[in-house]
């Protein structure tokens, strides 16, 4: 066997931890998965992967194995697009896992554009709030919203929301416009109640040196963020929230920012892709394509 391709097909059964998914990812059957990982044992003289009906671990020798794949892989693919260029067509199937938020303002409205400029690609897009492992999670890219923990990914953020109040032009226009976070205390204030704590979170602002936290009194406290959005678009009052939420509301005036100099920075966006994959040209495409979508935003 060819063993870059058994090394390849290991690092795919690691990094899903399991034989039946790398075998439906790299579209091999479950018996060719298992003989690609047969054959580097016998090659190397160790077991690299201890298997149960219910899971599978590296041992030490597979933790050694995999690092050194990775690495040789990389090497390899870059070596591929030094000498391929541009010419390398991006195709198959391409896995996507994507926040609600960024999926329903951002890439659903762009993903025609992209089937239209790769079009032997195909994409599946997973979308939901709940954290899926990304080391262990079934994959090629995912998007992230918050600080990410050291787990070997690539990470390049590409965008950075902030905190920011803003309401309907006819509620500022009947209730006038607070010019310092303190004069908040005389609006009517919509707040987001926090899914776990059951509170309503609190407001953040900063200016230079001055940094602030308010609890709004939430005359009106909605736990969904989109229904929230669309009170302060109805005129009920002012909201806190991302820009990453707001930013279409804001773009077309629905909401205008108050306070806008007082915004905090809030958590970054980030595409987050395996080593082994990083020069693939599929997930380079969908990272570039999705770092230029969010290009340029507020």
């Amino acid at each position: 066997m060819d063993r870059l391709e058994s090394l390849r097909v290991f690092c795919q059964v690691v990094e899903l931890n399991s034989f039946s998914r790398a075998a439906e990812q790299l579209e091999m059957s479950n018996a060719t998965i298992t003989n690609h990982i047969a054959s580097l044992e016998r090659h190397f003289g160790v077991r690299l992967l201890n298997r149960t009906t219910r899971k599978i671990s590296m041992t030490d020798d597979g933790h050694s194995c995999y690092q050194r794949a990775q690495r040789l892989l990389g090497d390899m693919m870059e070596l591929e697009g030094a000498l391929q260029g541009g010419r390398a067509t991006p195709q198959g199937v391409l896995r996507v896992d994507v926040p609600t938020v960024i999926a329903r303002v951002y890439l659903a409205p762009a993903l025609s554009r992209f089937t239209e400029l790769y079009p032997e690609l195909s994409i599946r897009v997973n979308v939901g709030d709940r954290m899926v492992d990304m080391v262990e999670g079934r994959g090629d890219v995912w998007l992230r919203i918050g600080e990410l923990k050291d787990s070997g990914m690539v990470a390049r953020r590409i965008y950075q929301p902030r905190n920011v109040c803003c309401a309907a032009p006819d509620f500022l226009a009947r209730h006038g416009t607070p010019r310092t976070p303190q004069e908040l205390a005389d609006f009517r204030c919509l707040a987001f109640i926090h899914p776990n704590s059951g509170q309503n979170v609190p407001w953040t602002f900063s200016k230079g040196k001055q940094q602030l936290s308010w609890q709004p009194p939430g005359n009106i406290s909605i736990n969904h963020a989109e229904t929230l959005i669309q009170a302060a678009v109805s005129g009920a009052g002012i909201v806190q929230l991302l820009t990453l939420s707001l930013n279409p509301q804001m773009r077309d005036g629905r909401l205008v920012p108050v306070l806008a100099d007082w915004a905090t920075p809030g958590p970054p966006v980030s595409v987050v892709y395996h080593q082994s994959h990083q020069l693939s040209a599929k997930v380079r495409v969908f990272v570039d394509f999705v770092t230029e979508l969010f290009a340029g935003l507020d």
